[in-house]
């Protein structure tokens, strides 16, 4: 059984990255760690509330076709979706673990970067930004 408060006695915490490009390759774990976070999270309910935020500004809602014989139509950033992502992304984040997402616009691709970081990959004291 996992330990859902493992995050908390390991001293972690997250550095969120907003990067939008419109080809080429994502940056790296290694290169975002030397650049100043975004973001600053501190729990994993933030981590969820910041990426849900994210999400229901720049994640368009659009139809997609379910996987299975009779599986129909689903769509993915609606309400819904958002919700359970919301409950997932906590119980990720709870494990002490990082979270990336990347989704297609209009133009260019966004990419999420929710990196979590203990005193051995940061040294820096943080506050959680608002």
């Amino acid at each position: 059984m996992r330990d859902f408060d493992e995050w908390h006695r390991l001293g972690t915490h997250w550095h969120a990255y907003v990067e939008v490009r419109e080809q080429g390759f994502p940056s790296t774990r290694a290169g975002r760690l030397r650049r100043t976070p975004d973001r600053v999270l501190c729990s994993p309910r933030a981590v969820a509330e910041w990426l849900y935020r994210m999400k229901r500004v720049y994640l368009p809602a659009r139809p997609v076709k379910l996987l299975g014989s009779g599986a129909g139509w689903g769509v993915l950033g609606d309400e819904r979706h958002l919700e359970r992502d919301l409950f997932e992304d906590e119980l990720a984040a709870s494990r002490g673990d990082s979270l990336y997402l990347s989704f297609g616009c209009e133009h260019d691709r966004m990419d999420l970067w929710v990196e979590a970081v203990t005193a051995q990959d940061c040294s820096e004291p943080h506050r959680e930004q608002e």
